[in-house]
């Protein structure tokens, strides 16, 4: 009996500690999505550039304050220059992660972007979860029709 309380006390112990020390880490996993028919290429605080097809999402790790930069492409990111791009600064500290965005009115009360007065079309910043970054179908998607001759 006491060697099954001590065995379970061990486990416990082991168990908090890991959850602890994952407390601790700065920083929040999110995801970049691309619900458009264009290409689209992210890159955080200038780093390397990770491209983005249609229908199809990235994880990024936010670890610490800075920007994620992105431009929607017609198709090869080198072939023209882009149909739409952003930079966006967010902040990464501990376990909270959001992009930061919006005016100042009633920020002490509501949080920053309360009035939605600063556009980010054609992304939409914090959905579905804080941090998150949707690139959508919108109306400049003015992309010329490859032909297939035949």
């Amino acid at each position: 009996m006491m060697q099954w309380r001590r065995s379970a006390a061990l486990a416990a112990a082991a168990i908090l500690a890991g959850s602890w020390s994952a407390e601790a880490a700065a920083g929040c996993l999110r995801r970049v999505y691309n619900r458009s028919a264009l290409v689209l290429v992210a890159s955080r605080d200038g780093g390397p550039p990770v491209t983005i097809l249609p229908g199809r999402s990235v994880p990024l790790r936010l670890e610490r304050p800075g920007t994620i930069s992105l431009a929607a492409y017609c198709g090869d990111a080198t072939a023209g220059g882009p149909v739409a791009q952003a930079s966006f600064a967010y902040v990464a500290v501990q376990d909270r992660c959001f992009i930061d965005f919006g005016d100042p009115w009633f920020r002490p009360q509501m949080g920053k972007g309360f009035w939605g007065l600063q556009g980010t079309a054609p992304f939409t910043v914090n959905n579905p979860n804080q941090g998150d970054v949707i690139l959508g179908p919108f109306a400049g998607e003015a992309c010329p029709v490859l032909r297939r001759g035949g």
